[in-house]
């Protein structure tokens, strides 16, 4: 059974100095990978050899740097034909940047893009306006409704709105009980009875 032909091999030039050539099927995965957009680094581990020796090997073979280069401009061809379709069919930004990229078109001829990050959307504005005159125009055209939500009122008279809780910063005194069984009228009133006795000051009890 004849073995599958290696990418690479190492063979004795006519100079009697031992170097490494790309096979035909080494060639025809060098037009693949490169067409499929993958790295230097990447076809040369597939030829099974370093990137310097791979950028080596395309300097001293033209038949490899033309296979590298076939491969490149169909990965080329594929990315425009993409860009065309997406074009096509509505998008703003793909066209704006094939107009720039291929045919020098520059945005003071008419159209600015400003991408909004937050929301993924793409809002298109006139060159000759800022994005928050736009904004206001659209707004004054009805095209745009403010959802903004709307500030809290302020909890104390005078100060800003703010959305964190805070008690009441004159609280009233809690409630202090004592047990009925030490009451006596000989302590006096309940405020000496729990000065006498702090431990019945918050604890459970009533005054009867």
């Amino acid at each position: 059974m004849k073995r599958p032909e290696l990418p690479s091999k190492r063979i004795v030039n006519q100079l009697g100095k031992s170097e490494i050539v790309v096979t035909p099927t080494g060639l025809a995965l060098v037009e693949e990978l490169a067409a499929k957009g993958c790295s230097v680094v990447t076809i040369a581990a597939a030829l099974g050899v370093n990137k310097e020796t791979f950028l080596h090997i395309r300097r001293r073979d033209p038949a490899v740097e033309e296979a590298f280069e076939n491969g490149r401009a169909k990965e080329h061809d594929r990315l425009v034909a993409n860009l065309n379709t997406a074009a096509a069919s509505g998008n703003v930004v793909a066209s704006i940047f094939l107009l720039r990229a291929r045919h020098g078109y520059q945005s003071a001829e008419g159209i600015d893009v400003n991408v909004n990050v937050n929301t993924g959307g793409v809002l298109v504005v006139p060159a000759e306006m800022t994005v928050e005159q736009y904004l206001e125009m659209k707004r004054a055209e009805g095209d745009l409704i403010d959802v903004t939500p709307s500030a809290r009122p302020a909890m104390y008279p005078g100060h800003a709105p703010s959305l964190v809780h805070r008690p009441d910063p004159t609280p009233e005194p809690a409630p202090m009980y004592v047990p009925a069984a030490v009451r006596n009228r000989e302590f006096g009133t309940a405020s000496e009875v729990a000065h006498m006795y702090p431990a019945f000051g918050s604890t459970r009890g009533s005054w009867p």
